[in-house]
């Protein structure tokens, strides 16, 4: 059973991934671009292709752009073209509209005229980078609606003490969700009586500042 449903505008690099891994993560996805060699290529991954312009009132009209759970504008060579994209997304009663932006005065703008969110990659993934390479236990981290997602690497402090003992939960608001082999591809089985071994690698979920507190050590 397909989860949501989306509609992406603009099949470049982030466009193209974002569609693809929405459709192989099982919603409804439907994709928009005048280049008809890049939706000829991507149409057998998802749901709906359509070779249009997304400036067009006509097209955005005719696509209900109002049935889809949210709309995604990748396309952010021409800012002009999005400004258009989004008005008309708006007008024609999008839900939400999230859009791809190249900096900071673009995003102030975008949100002024009524996106929902807007994404700017390239900070995005230098903000995680420095995170990575300031938290040298912590190999990555996604804050997710307030909390955090993180693989972790077991820090000596927490080493050769029983789960039920550390009470992660209790005290940290932290869960152990997976916990790995030494070479990290195989999941193994936790219990209360596990116990962790400085350099285990494990993925957590919890409190972000509590996260970072207890395994940047």
């Amino acid at each position: 059973m397909s989860k949501n449903s989306y509609a992406v505008f603009g099949m470049g690099t982030f466009g193209a991934k974002l569609a693809t891994d929405l459709a192989r993560s099982g919603n409804t996805v439907l994709i928009c671009d005048r280049n008809a060699a890049r939706v000829e290529e991507l149409k057998d991954k998802v749901a709906d292709a359509v070779i249009a312009d997304a400036t067009s009132e006509d097209v955005i009209r005719e696509l209900n752009v109002d049935k889809f759970d949210a709309v995604i504008l990748g396309m952010s060579s021409y800012f002009e073209s999005q400004v258009l994209a989004l008005t008309l997304l708006k007008q024609a009663g999008a839900k939400k509209v999230f859009i791809k932006s190249k900096s900071t005065i673009q995003e102030k703008i975008l949100y002024r005229l009524g996106a929902d969110e807007v994404i700017q990659p390239e900070l995005d993934v230098a903000n995680r980078l420095a995170r990575r390479l300031s938290l040298s236990n912590i190999s990555d981290i996604f804050e997710f609606k307030g909390s955090a997602i993180a693989d972790v690497i077991v820090p000596d402090s927490l080493e050769n003490i029983p789960l039920r003992d550390l009470d992660l939960r209790g005290k940290y608001n932290i869960t152990i969700l997976l916990k790995y082999t030494p070479d990290g591809l195989n999941v193994c089985a936790i219990g209360p009586d596990t116990i962790l071994k400085a350099g285990d690698q494990l993925t957590v979920f919890g409190d972000q500042k509590s996260i970072i507190e207890l395994f940047k050590r």
